[in-house]
């Protein structure tokens, strides 16, 4: 065999190598990107609650957190979900409503549901919404779920995150139940730690005020000693007279400012959800940016 035979066909090997290899890359690319059957909507749901493509989370908090999905969906009677992924096809906000119609989480609890999903690749994040849960979820409800984890996610600490985002749904969803969802005007529900906080700042407050004047009158003692007699106390004192005479009387009134809720958002929303219409047909409300 000479050297140009060899040369071929080492060539040949390294070409076929490199096929071989792009081939299995754009394989597992395209399986990471397309995370559903087809592009007809279900009966019924064909994913879990949590689905955790990227590796966010260890195998204990994948299954304590679908738990607390789980329960909390049902509670409710919305899904909600959770998908990471290192990357993506298309837009965030369309490929998260793809993903919710045609894995079929729309065919429960009459249609209502939320999805939060993270995209690696470009560190993107998304918020989609069906059914009901579209206005109790509204625009300046999802910025308030979305703040309440941006920390925790710019810091890497996904599972306390993701643990966030359950309890924030929990209380929007409870919000909207009672008639008053998280709006423009409409403060958030205050957690049990926030009312515990609450009491324990009044408390430290309150017994902060009661030591001021104490402190003032132990410092006042220090300055006082025993007299020999009570001279100093006698013969001070004449009364004469004393009058009450009634001068003016002034009224001031101040109008207090109505809020409407025509302004004063957090990011200049109007109030309500802006929705729209996936590729399935079916209405969504949602949002999305990068943390």
């Amino acid at each position: 065999m000479n050297t140009m035979t060899k040369i071929k066909r080492v060539l040949c090997k390294t070409f076929l190598l490199i096929g071989i290899f792009s081939f299995t890359l754009t394989f597992k690319t395209y399986a990471a990107e397309i995370l559903w059957d087809s592009y007809e909507i279900p009966a019924t749901r064909q994913k879990p609650r949590l689905v955790d493509n990227a590796d966010l989370l260890t195998d204990s908090e994948e299954s304590a957190l679908l738990t607390r999905l789980d329960e909390t969906s049902v509670k409710w009677s919305s899904n909600i979900a959770i998908l990471t992924v290192n990357s993506h096809s298309g837009p965030i906000e369309a490929y998260a409503d793809d993903y919710f119609d045609y894995n079929g989480f729309c065919s429960e609890f009459g249609e209502s549901g939320i999805l939060f999903m993270l995209s690696m690749e470009n560190r993107e994040w998304t918020i989609s919404t069906s059914g009901s849960a579209k206005y109790a979820f509204t625009d300046y409800g999802q910025d308030y779920l979305f703040n309440e984890m941006r920390g925790d996610l710019s810091d890497g600490d996904y599972a306390d995150a993701f643990n966030t985002y359950v309890d924030v749904c929990d209380r929007l969803l409870d919000a909207y139940s009672k008639g008053t969802p998280v709006d423009v005007g409409v403060k958030p529900p205050k957690t049990t730690s926030d009312i515990l906080a609450y009491l324990a700042g009044s408390i430290a407050l309150g017994l902060a005020l009661a030591l001021i004047p104490i402190l003032k009158m132990k410092s006042d003692l220090k300055t006082v000693k025993m007299a020999s007699s009570a001279t100093n106390y006698t013969g001070r004192l004449r009364l004469t007279t004393s009058q009450d005479r009634f001068v003016r009387k002034t009224l001031s009134k101040t109008e207090i400012p109505r809020d409407n809720g025509s302004n004063g958002s957090r990011g200049g929303f109007g109030g309500g959800s802006t929705i729209h219409t996936s590729s399935s047909g079916h209405s969504h409300g949602g949002s999305h940016g990068h943390f």
